[in-house]
């Protein structure tokens, strides 16, 4: 509107309006943020510069006020100083106040992300240190929770930034507490003030972290109560502590394991894709940067065996095949064990008998194998034990039981999924409404 002033007559009226409006608001958040300050222990250092510009911006909005006011003792000062300044007061005092509630980054910061991947530079999340051979030897304290302190809690408790008086960076400054004395207490420990906040829930104001803020997994929360139970010792090891191993696997590196052969394959063929795709199969990469294909039927339940030929150009590129339902019988094991590179097979709802299923021996890189409601032969269950790397074979059978039909090694059960859950009857069962 200044800029705009001797175009548009209007921009007096206009801006005193909204300089009056600055001033009212201006004045509000001096005040509220005084008060904010007194409760949520900033340090003076932090605010202090935001405060004091925060004054000159209400100062400055109240002179050019009194300036279009037609005051005679700010006649002798040109406009532009006041738009200006009031512009400039502005812009420092929202990025101090940023810095404040954002930290002194805020700027950059984003900037740095999005420019990162261009230059090869991501900033990767902190891993745990723990692993799988050597974390009982860890200590508990600066393996894990000191981690996930940092990444949850550290950013509003800190040196420069101490809400509540609490700074969280170092055991010494937990031990220390902030305004209200230590958040630690090692003689209750449920009485502890980090256990009590961080197990409240989400819509209480005293809840840690707060709500805008990234929580805590369930899988966190347990592990620093267990850590409060014991006492919240800084030096101890996860096995001094006796930590079980299902508290801590969610803290372990984590190695990404890939369930595909490691094979190099050229493009699969497109014009063998779009002849099985114009019966109505589904067949699509595992991913974007892959070769490896699924394929289902689940489409076309007339689909055989003989369909199979239309794939023979992409027998090495399927790792996943889906003919449950379909009209496939016990002559797709022959074909199915010329596909070198399958991880999974789903049979559930055909009419296979498990006659010829030996030939499947040959895919090393079988390990998922699905005869849920077929009318398998409970024999067949033996030749499943000479698998190479056979991890499960769901075999559930709506009409029969395949347990009561063969008896197997106690050690072999584990590799079958037999099904056959009930659940336990209950009180309520028995009533008639």
């Amino acid at each position: 509107m200044e800029g705009n002033r001797k175009k548009f007559k209007f921009t007096d009226g206009v801006l005193q309006f909204v300089l009056f409006w600055i001033i009212v608001s201006g004045l509000f958040s001096l005040v509220t943020g005084y008060f904010q300050y007194t409760q949520e222990g900033h340090l003076w250092e932090s605010i202090s510069a935001h405060l004091f510009v925060g004054c000159i911006t209400v100062l400055l909005a109240i002179a050019f006020y009194v300036y279009l006011n037609g005051n005679k003792r700010l006649a002798s000062i040109p406009r532009p100083f006041f738009s200006i300044a009031l512009l400039l007061s502005i812009v420092i005092t929202g990025h101090l106040g940023g810095n404040i509630t954002h930290g002194e980054a805020h700027l950059t910061e984003p900037l740095e992300v999005m420019t990162a991947p261009i230059f090869g530079m991501e900033e990767k999340e902190a891993e745990f240190l723990l692993d799988a051979d050597t974390y009982k030897e860890q200590a508990l304290y600066s393996a894990v929770i000191d981690p996930i302190l940092s990444k949850k809690c550290v950013s509003c408790h800190n040196p420069k930034k101490t809400k509540g008086e609490l700074q969280m960076h170092q055991y010494e400054a937990l031990v220390k507490g902030g305004k209200n004395g230590s958040i630690l207490d090692f003689e209750n420990s449920e009485q502890s003030e980090l256990f009590i906040r961080i197990h409240l829930p989400l819509s209480e104001e005293k809840h840690m972290p707060p709500k805008a803020r990234k929580q805590l997994s369930k899988a966190e929360i347990n592990v620093i109560s267990n850590w409060i139970e014991r006492g919240a010792p800084q030096k101890e090891t996860i096995a001094e502590l006796g930590i079980s191993y299902d508290l801590i696997v969610p803290f372990m590196k984590q190695v990404e394991l890939n369930p595909y052969p490691d094979v190099v394959l050229d493009p699969p063929n497109q014009n063998a894709i779009a002849s099985i795709q114009a019966k109505n199969i589904i067949i699509a990469p595992v991913n974007r940067a892959s070769n490896f294909l699924t394929l289902s039927s689940i489409n076309n339940p007339n689909f055989s065996t003989q369909d199979l030929l239309l794939l023979e150009s992409l027998y090495a590129h399927i790792v996943e095949i889906d003919l449950s339902y379909s009209a496939v019988d016990d002559t797709v094991f022959e074909t199915l064990s010329q596909f070198p590179n399958l991880v999974q097979i789903k049979l559930d709802h055909t009419q296979v008998t498990g006659k010829g299923l030996a030939l499947l021996q040959q895919l090393k890189h079988l390990k998922k194998l699905h005869l849920v409601d077929t009318n398998l032969e409970a024999s067949a269950l033996n030749t499943l034990l000479d698998f190479p790397i056979l991890e499960q074979v769901y075999i559930f059978q709506s009409t029969r039981d395949l347990t009561k039909e063969i008896e197997l090694p106690i050690e072999s059960l584990s590799l079958f999924e037999f099904g056959n859950y009930s659940l336990p009857e209950l009180p309520s069962d028995q009533i008639v409404y």
